[in-house]
Parts: C-alpha cells; structure tokens; sequence
C-alpha cells in the first residue's frame, strides 16, 4: 500500500487515462453521481486526462451515466467483453461461444432456485417471468433508502431496458440464438451450491472461460482470457497510451485484474479486504466521495506541476531577456 507522501511523488507521473468502476464506485449507494465528483471528473478532462467507465454493467445500463460524466474514451462494459466508442459506435465484442453458454444454462438446472440474465449485444435474456418485477421487489427490499433522484435512476439503468423474460432456463435457450456477451447466475439462499457450480464449470471448461463476481451471491461468466484489464489494455493501445500512464478506480473482485494492470490502482473504502490489499491506495467510500478525493488529489498535484513549469520557463524567458537574447525566431 502506497504511503501519502509516496501517492504524492506517484501522482506527478504523466498519467493520461482514469478508468472508473460504477457500482460501489463512481455513484453512491443511492444511485447518485454527486455534484463534487462531476467537478473533479471535469477538472480532470480540462488537465487534459482522458476518462472512462470499466464495468460489469450491460451498455444500456451504462450509457446514461457515461454521457452524464462526458467520457472522452471508449467505453468499457460487462467486465471488458464489450467496448464502444459512444459517439461514433464503434463497438469490439468478445463473446463466449453459444454452445459453451448452452451447456453452462444447462448446469444450472441441477441446483433449486438459481437464476440466470444472459446479455446479448441488443439487451438481456432473462429465465424468470418478469426480469422487471423482480427488480421491483429488489428495489423495495433494498437497504439503503433512496432519493426519488436515486430510485429513477435506478429504473432507467436496470429496469427499462431491452430485456425478453422466458420464463425458465430452456426458454432462455431456445431464445438464445446468438453468442452471448456474458452470463450472470444468481444463486440460491445456499452459498455451497453457488460454489459447486463454479468448481463444475471451471473443471469442465478451465480457461475457455472466465468466472469473476461483482455482486455478492452470483457469478459473471465470460469468454476465457475476459476481464476489464483485457478491455483496458486494448483501450490503451487504441489511444496509444502505456499501463503505467493508467489510474483505475475500483471496488469489487471483478476490478482486481485492472487494478493490478494499471500503473495506480485505487480500491474504494468500501471494498473487501482482500480487493483493498491488491491495491496501490486506498480512497474513501463511495458514499463519502471516494472518487471525488482522489481525483482533488491528483488535480492538486497537475496544477503545482504546471505552475512550476510555467515559472520556469518565465524565469528563463526573463534571464534571456536580460542577458539581450531575442526569443523571436
């Protein structure tokens, strides 16, 4: 863990590119970008850094925020499986392979009560009745009581959105006519099931695939090799821009590939211990603006940079002056 005085001397590295998390990260549990994290966002666009979303979340659950913060990079979604560029559409896919997805729905049906969402390019599949009215209930058993802000912001991120209820798992076969972006199984009230069918999957596909989790209880399963270090590094190369010029913002297990990858990775206050010890600083929560912190950090550090540059290069100007040397060419 990096030290205040070493994030400090670490924060006058040429950093070019700030990838947040959403969930846990960039919003409150509320479902709310605060005001002080859209300055910094902006204050760090005008520095000249490029920013971003790297997330679990399904495009049509991200776009409203990654418009709402003005991202100036492509965007990252279903841990790494899928970027596009916003304005222009421009879209890389990385899809796990139909018949290896067909199975996997298959496996499910040995254990009671798990539930599966696949995504696919245009929307989700979902097995149950009604994808909409489950996260209705989910909403009303929530813990946290939200804001009217809060509460249709969550609607518009996850309940209206393309979404084809089926009912059951061969109904979500039988309408899954393409290779999938990703697939999400919820499990039962038995912790121990959810883990027999990840050592299941995992012994019969090993790295044809990848499993990671970002919500407590259920599993994303992707194409192997999958992560949002993946969509991160083919980002980077895209922008022409190095690992080490990379800040990501993170919270959960699916961030500690990318925390890993890039050059400072930050983890959220209210991250488990075992993401908090994989990265290079710890922020605040995301209920106290942990996103928000970090970044007056980093911008504190951009600005005294450029002020020390700006006094050099004007106290060489003046010597130069004094000493009858023209500075026109």
């Amino acid at each position: 863990m990096i030290a205040k005085k070493e994030l400090n001397q670490l924060l006058r590295n040429n950093f070019k590119l700030v990838a947040f998390d959403i969930d846990g990260t960039l919003i409150t549990s509320d479902h709310i970008v605060t005001p002080r994290t859209l300055r910094a966002i902006k204050k760090a666009k005008d520095l000249g850094i490029k920013v971003t979303i790297a997330t679990g979340r399904h495009y049509p659950s991200v776009i409203r925020l990654a418009r709402k913060i003005q991202i100036n990079a492509p965007l990252i979604c279903c841990d790494g499986a899928f970027i596009r560029d916003i304005y222009s559409n421009e879209s890389i896919y990385y899809l796990l392979p139909r018949e290896i997805a067909v199975d996997i729905l298959r496996m499910t049906q040995s254990y009671e009560n798990f539930s599966v969402q696949i995504f696919i390019k245009k929307g989700k599949i979902y097995s149950g009745q009604s994808y909409r009215g489950s996260y209705f209930i989910k909403s009303l058993r929530a813990p946290v009581k939200r804001s009217l802000k809060g509460y249709l912001n969550f609607l518009r991120d996850f309940v209206f959105i393309p979404v084809q209820n089926t009912g059951n798992i061969e109904g979500a076969i039988a309408a899954l006519n393409e290779s999938p972006v990703k697939i999400v199984v919820y499990g039962n009230e038995r912790p121990e099931d959810l883990q027999d069918f990840i050592d299941r999957i995992l012994a019969r596909y090993g790295d044809k695939i990848t499993v990671t989790s970002s919500i407590k209880n259920s599993i994303d399963i992707l194409n192997g090799g999958i992560s949002k270090a993946k969509g991160l590094s083919i980002l980077a190369e895209k922008l022409g821009i190095r690992p080490d010029e990379i800040i990501t913002i993170g919270d959960n297990f699916n961030d500690l590939e990318m925390l890993k990858y890039a050059g400072l990775g930050v983890a959220m206050g209210n991250a488990p211990e075992q993401v908090k010890n994989k990265a290079d600083y710890v922020t605040d929560t995301n209920n106290h603006e942990g996103v928000a912190k970090f970044l007056e950090k980093l911008i504190s550090v951009k600005i005294k940079q450029e002020c020390v540059q700006y006094d050099r290069q004007n106290h060489i100007a003046v010597k130069r002056e004094q000493n009858g040397i023209s500075l026109d060419v």
